[in-house]
């Protein structure tokens, strides 16, 4: 996916091309986290709330034919479908690139601020090199939702979009009169939101932002409610009223509602604390539930497992239930350290470990800013490999870095991955993996200096880090 940023921050322009696991490296203050925030800020789930909004209020520029001939149809017949294929081969383009422009405020509620203006960024997209693969993520997308409508809850609409199909279906099971009982507006949402959702997920199916804060943010004691968390997004308009379930519900995310208002964290800061959260809630049962279903995940609790044993050298978990949902390091099996009494090795990489043991789904991006943040150089080495496993295993990543040890060592992997016999040379790699031998069209590496972004890794696999070697050279000269 080729990217192209005007006017944002210290940058003037850049051109970069997305790839499974792409870097980002240069001087402080160049601009590496900003892009990979704008990005984020795009691609994730707060670029997908704010575009329905604004394109359901009538503030997009782009309109699409194809959803409005759906809904006039639904509107005669009770049912309708959309061939999504089609759908994503005229608009995938269009739809990405007017999220983009759609809203100036973007980034400021991103980074919760008020003191950056962006009106003047520009951003576009191009999607020729990837085309293919979202085709294919639309495929392998699949939904059933069964939404109750009416006092008496003699109406429901049911959505329905199978794997490997290339249709979405709605349409109205009643035993009246549906137009009397259904909000047209409501359908209206829904069919936008579904269409949308599979859209959007199509590009990165989940975005998850690993910030510098979270060392900090890992000792903070959270105190949550599992059902507020479950619901709080939930469309009240999509509630049954005689429903004594989604009343309590409502009741609870109200009596939330009416708590005194602060500053809301950057998106950055709040995303990471979500995850820890819903870490906790689908801690061991309901992930073994997924597991069983979807058996592709399963790989995720493993390479959490993996940086446990090999870097880590300890077990991250949440506490015993029914005690305060504190975060706990078990360096060996007599000894357990709450997550504030443990290294800042462990307090970088505990968030990792408990999103792929609970979270991680195929075709997510990860974005971390700056990895080796605490990290030894032996560590940095090993987890330079175990980032280019989790591509190897379904995720892309994202990283901003000053690390030349991480530079280095992918170079490194990038030509372990064009030996033949890749067993006889595992043992040289600290996490003696093959897997994490990293084929060089999955990687791509930028300098971000000057206001501008240019591509360092040469067609050798030879990354050009010269933003790190002047520093070595100066120092290394002020005593003859």
């Amino acid at each position: 996916m080729k990217v192209e940023i005007h006017n944002l921050g210290v940058i003037e322009e850049l051109k970069i091309d997305l790839k499974p696991l792409t870097v980002f490296i240069g001087r402080n203050n160049t601009g590496k986290t900003w892009t990979a925030y704008t990005l984020a800020s795009i691609l994730g789930k707060h670029g997908f709330e704010r575009y329905l909004k604004s394109y359901i209020n009538g503030k997009t520029q782009q309109k699409y034919p194809i959803i409005d001939n759906a809904i006039e149809q639904f509107l005669q017949e009770g049912n309708v479908s959309i061939d999504l294929i089609n759908f994503v081969e005229e608009y995938a383009e269009v739809y990405i690139n007017d999220v983009a422009q759609s809203s100036p405020s973007l980034m400021k509620t991103f980074l919760s601020t008020e003191r950056s203006d962006f009106k003047s960024r520009k951003i576009s997209f191009d999607l020729a090199t990837v085309k293919q693969e979202i085709l294919e993520n639309v495929k392998k997308y699949s939904l059933e939702r069964k939404i109750s409508f009416g006092s008496q809850g003699k109406e429901y609409l049911n959505i329905l979009k199978e794997i490997g199909e290339n249709n979405i279906y709605f349409n109205i099971i009643s035993k009246g009169s549906f137009l009397k009982e259904i909000p047209m507006r409501l359908f209206k949402e829904l069919l936008l939101q579904e269409i949308f959702q599979i859209l959007h997920r199509s590009f990165y199916s989940d975005v998850y932002i690993f910030p510098t804060q979270r060392t900090t943010l890992i000792t903070f004691p959270f105190s949550l409610k599992k059902e507020i968390l479950k619901f709080e997004n939930v469309n009240y308009d999509s509630f049954d009223e005689t429903s004594d379930v989604d009343l309590n519900i409502k009741k609870i995310i109200s009596e939330q509602s009416d708590k005194p208002k602060t500053k809301k964290p950057s998106e950055s800061v709040q995303g990471l604390i979500e995850i820890l959260a819903n870490a906790y809630i689908k801690a061991t049962d309901e992930r073994e539930e997924k597991i069983k279903k979807r058996t592709e995940i399963a790989i995720y609790a493993e390479l959490a497992e993996l940086l446990e044993k090999q870097v880590l050298q300890g077990r991250i978990d949440f506490n015993e239930p029914g005690l305060e949902n504190e975060i706990i390091f078990q360096p060996s099996e007599k000894i357990k350290l709450e997550i504030t009494d443990a290294s800042s090795l462990v307090k970088g990489l505990a968030p990792l470990v408990l999103w792929l043991r609970y979270l991680a789904e195929p075709d997510e991006l990860l974005i971390i800013d700056e990895p080796e943040m605490n990290l030894h150089p032996s560590v940095q080495v090993a987890i330079t490999e175990f980032l280019a496993m989790l591509v190897q295993a379904g995720l892309k990543v994202l990283i901003t870095t000053h690390s030349p040890y991480i530079l280095d060592h992918l170079s490194n992997l990038m030509k372990a991955a064009k030996y033949k016999d890749k067993e006889s040379i595992k043992e040289k790699f600290y996490l003696e993996r093959t897997e994490a031998f990293i084929p060089q069209e999955k990687v791509s590496v930028y300098l971000f200096e000057d206001g501008i972004a240019k591509n360092i890794l040469n067609e050798e696999g030879h990354i050009d880090w010269g933003t790190f070697g002047d520093v070595s050279d100066d120092i290394s000269h002020i005593f003859p």
